[in-house]
């Protein structure tokens, strides 16, 4: 199952996979998918997952005849069980639509997947190459708020939530500590292309 020219791109929300993966698309032609967006696409789309989800949590998650993704984060974010139970459904999912994006539409070119939850879903078997990138709290805190809005206290509890994903990072081929400036950051995504048989 695992690809040629797949990069895989993992770390807690924040660290700046999403900046990493543009740097590949702009500069080096990588399809990128963004797995969150596959999420987004999947609860907005498909019948089947919408199904299960209202049926575990409640039509309250519901807007519209829609899955409002607010309620349903706010739902499960009160609830660390609701939060493993929202994942077991939701991965099998993503982990098939991934696979058909990576096997299918985008077979042969150089991809990269973009996902926090990389290792959870089962993703990293698709990639030739897997980085984890991270960087300092107050770093992520502050990227955060200034990219979703969401209250600190959110985020406190949200990347908490997140720290089993650092016991992943010894899986990673290579650990990128994002703190510095884009020309640094493109300077080493280059060298780890390089070195990596990427590009």
């Amino acid at each position: 199952m695992r690809q040629n020219k797949v990069l895989g791109i993992t770390g807690k929300m924040g660290s700046g996979k999403s900046t990493i993966s543009s740097i590949l698309a702009q500069n080096y032609g990588f399809k990128v998918i963004d797995v969150d967006k596959e999420y987004h696409i999947l609860l907005e789309e498909n019948k089947e997952l919408k199904k299960k989800l209202t049926d575990v949590f409640g039509k309250e998650i519901l807007v519209s005849g829609k899955i409002d993704r607010n309620k349903l984060r706010t739902l499960v974010t009160a609830d660390r069980s609701r939060f493993e139970i929202l994942n077991k459904i939701t991965h099998a999912f993503i982990f098939e639509r991934v696979s058909y994006l990576v096997l299918e539409v985008l077979k042969g070119c150089h991809t990269v997947i973009d996902a926090a939850l990389l290792f959870e879903i089962g993703l990293h078997k698709l990639c030739s190459v897997v980085w984890f990138v991270e960087a300092e709290e107050d770093v992520l805190v502050e990227r955060i708020i200034k990219r979703n809005g969401w209250s600190e206290k959110e985020i406190k509890s949200f990347l908490e939530r997140q720290k089993i994903l650092e016991s992943y990072k010894n899986l990673a081929n290579r650990v990128i500590v994002n703190n510095f400036d884009i020309e640094e950051l493109k300077s080493v995504i280059r060298k780890y292309l390089k070195e990596d048989g990427l590009i």
